[in-house]
């Protein structure tokens, strides 16, 4: 419920559901739109929901791992108290990973009264925004690029519909679906280097370019600035972005 009327309560915040191999991860960004510092938001955030699902699941439930993509603090002290889960300081991801039969506990909070109340008050409050074609193909692109199976009969057959059906959708938007994948490439690259986590060759397998050389060309084209480092060299070595 969190996540389908999320646009109403804030529009900064982005939370998603990732199930693979019997876990669960909520992976949350905070996109502001602009460049300024989001930390103290993205741990107040994940801080909300570690605390919501204890709440709804019982006091003795655990996460498996939590994760922030902003690096370790001098104290990690409180970070330990609140979370009280192996603690992972400069991923890939801001989340809390749990078990996937989690979301299947039936929530021990609910009342059988109040459930029609509530299911009206939300319906009269604010209906879901349902994701659109486009920003389900976008999805989809950022899944499969690490994977090197992106492509639109992959995304299409993903969506149950023809690759026909793709390309007439995205094109209604001005859009085609080799400049989702750039878009898409662009805004994991920007991550992905401003982490400075990742070589460039890594960098480039993870956005399913066939050789370092091919990104380096695509990077140079797409921001207007050279990767100074070699292809095999630490991500941290280029200029800032």
């Amino acid at each position: 419920m969190l996540i389908r009327y999320q646009h109403t309560y804030n529009e900064a915040l982005f939370i998603e559901i990732i199930e693979r191999g019997g876990l669960a991860t909520v992976v949350l960004r905070v996109e502001t739109g602009e460049p300024m510092p989001v930390r103290q938001s993205v741990e107040l955030a994940l801080a909300v929901i570690y605390q919501l699902l204890q709440h709804l699941l019982g006091d003795r439930w655990r996460p498996v791992s939590v994760s922030f993509e902003h690096e370790r603090p001098d104290d990690d002290s409180t970070h330990r108290r609140i979370f009280d889960a192996p603690l992972t300081f400069g991923g890939d991801y801001s989340g809390i990973v749990m078990y996937a039969n989690d979301l299947d506990q039936p929530n021990r909070l609910s009342d059988p009264l109040l459930r029609g109340y509530v299911r009206q008050a939300f319906d009269e409050f604010a209906a879901p925004e349902a994701p659109t074609l486009e920003q389900r193909v976008r999805e989809l692109v950022e899944l499969l690029l690490p994977t090197g199976r992106c492509s639109v009969e992959q995304v299409a057959q993903s969506l149950g519909v023809d690759r026909r059906t793709v390309h007439r959708h995205l094109a209604k938007s001005g859009q085609t679906f080799s400049g989702v994948v750039d878009a898409t490439r662009a805004e994991l690259a920007r991550r992905l280097v401003a982490s400075r986590r990742h070589t460039f060759t890594e960098i480039s397998e993870m956005l399913s370019f066939s050789a370092p050389s091919s990104f380096s060309r695509w990077f140079s084209r797409q921001f207007g600035m050279s990767l100074v480092s070699g292809a095999g060299a630490p991500a941290n070595s280029c200029p800032e972005m």
